[in-house]
């Protein structure tokens, strides 16, 4: 006997229909919805940092499918890192910033720390190590118990030499005026020397190496004592001077940026090179790959060479429109994976440690574990003070005044000195 066939009750029936239809519609509904845009954030690069950008870039964005990634360049005029920090003083002022992420240079904190968040929250919050960076590197984006800038990576003046004409002629680098002056005549090359002497932050660069070396400092950070007009830093500023004179450096040099100097390096008529360590990749791709090697700047002395510090980091402006996910953005440019990424594609320092030991890296830039050692032990800070920006303008009427024959380096120096105690002076107090 077959049992009977069980009958929905018609209401009930309808009810279960009405469900289906309605889990259907909201299905649709959530397939075809418009889904909220990417939140776009952005950052000011010069152009040789665009291509190694645009790949970790890439990376991020397959992670962070709701961030996309602007970056701010310009081909037909390259920033420098004047035009660079002018950008972003001006975007502070706005009511909300055209750039959540602010691209520094390590001198920039403390004079941007009044618009930038302190990040300290954002690491807290994430458990985030820093014990893998260079500690220099992150303490230069501190005050007090605040930090303003994480490390993206760092960066070092270097000393890029013919090592094959050296080798070649029998001698050594040298290390004094004398002995390089020595080396130039010996070798009768078109150029002996060139570096970075254009009024700008280069050019301050270069004196602080060549003061560094005479065991002299600019502006101890911690007094604001001033050393412009001390018979070291005078003698600094007539090393630079007597480069042009004795012909060791061609007279335009004062008009040469980081590309300029490089460019004609890469002439092959010039024997020593002032630079950073990313012009390893210019010069692997040209006739001299092979022939150059790397060293510390020249000291013009008998002590070693000191290496002025740059380097690059991420802060957060305080008026930014979407600061959770400009720190995501930090978070993974700062990662060790994404630093790997961007140093094998760009020849710059990573600013963790361990990367300078990296087979990969170290396969790529054998160099890398010898820049370590000159980042740890013979590099110079310019002073991280949050008048570093007026001061530095000073220092570059002074230096440039003194290149180009307008005033001598005794009483330029006198100037530089008397008009920085004047930007260090505390505020009269009231009465």
């Amino acid at each position: 006997m077959q049992s009977p066939i069980r009958r929905w009750p018609k209401p009930l029936k309808l009810l279960l229909l009405a469900l289906v239809a309605q889990l259907l519609c909201l299905l649709l509904w959530g397939l075809t919805w418009p889904k909220s845009p990417p939140v776009k954030l952005s950052f000011v690069i010069p152009q040789d940092e665009v291509q190694p950008w645009k790949t970790v870039v890439a990376e991020f964005e397959k992670s962070h499918p709701h961030i996309r990634i602007r970056l701010v360049s310009d081909p037909d005029a390259d920033f420098t890192t004047d035009q660079r920090k002018a950008i972003y003083t001006a975007d502070f002022q706005a009511a909300t910033a055209q750039n959540d992420l602010v691209y520094m240079d390590v001198v920039w904190p403390l004079q941007f720390a009044e618009h930038l968040q302190d990040l300290t929250p954002y690491i807290e919050k994430d458990a985030l190590d820093l014990s893998g960076f260079l500690a220099s590197e992150v303490a230069a984006g501190q005050s007090g118990d605040s930090l303003y800038r994480l490390p993206m990576r760092a960066d070092v003046g270097v000393l890029y030499y013919r090592q094959d004409l050296l080798k070649q002629a029998r001698l050594t680098l040298p290390e004094t005026l004398a002995d390089l002056l020595q080396v130039v005549r010996a070798l009768q090359a078109d150029t002996g020397y060139v570096w970075q002497g254009s009024r700008y932050e280069g050019l301050v660069a270069n004196f602080v190496e060549v003061l560094g070396g005479l065991g002299a400092t600019w502006i101890e950070p911690a007094t604001q004592q001033v050393g412009l007009d001390t018979p070291m830093a005078i003698e600094a500023a007539t090393l630079l001077q007597q480069l042009i004179a004795q012909d060791i450096s061609p007279d335009e040099v004062i008009t040469y940026t980081e590309q300029d100097a490089l460019e004609r390096f890469l002439e092959g008529q010039t024997i020593f090179l002032r630079g950073w360590p990313y012009f390893w990749v210019e010069l692997q791709r040209s006739d001299l790959a092979g022939k150059v090697a790397i060293a510390r700047p020249f000291s013009f002395s008998d002590s070693l060479g000191t290496g002025c510090r740059g380097g690059w980091g991420f802060g957060i402006p305080k008026n930014a429109a979407h600061p959770d996910e400009a720190w995501e953005a930090i978070k993974y440019f700062t990662s060790a994976a994404a630093q790997k990424q961007f140093v094998l594609a760009s020849g710059f320092l990573p600013s963790r440690a361990d990367l300078f030991q990296d087979p990969d890296i170290v396969a790529q830039y054998p160099q890398m574990p010898q820049l370590l050692d000159f980042l740890e032990n013979s590099s110079v800070f310019r002073p991280i003070i949050k008048e570093y920006g007026a001061v530095s303008e000073k220092l570059q009427t002074a230096l440039g005044d003194i290149l180009s024959g307008q005033q001598s380096p005794k009483a330029a120096m006198t100037w530089a000195q008397t008009e920085t105690e004047k930007l260090l002076q505390p505020p009269a107090q009231g009465g």
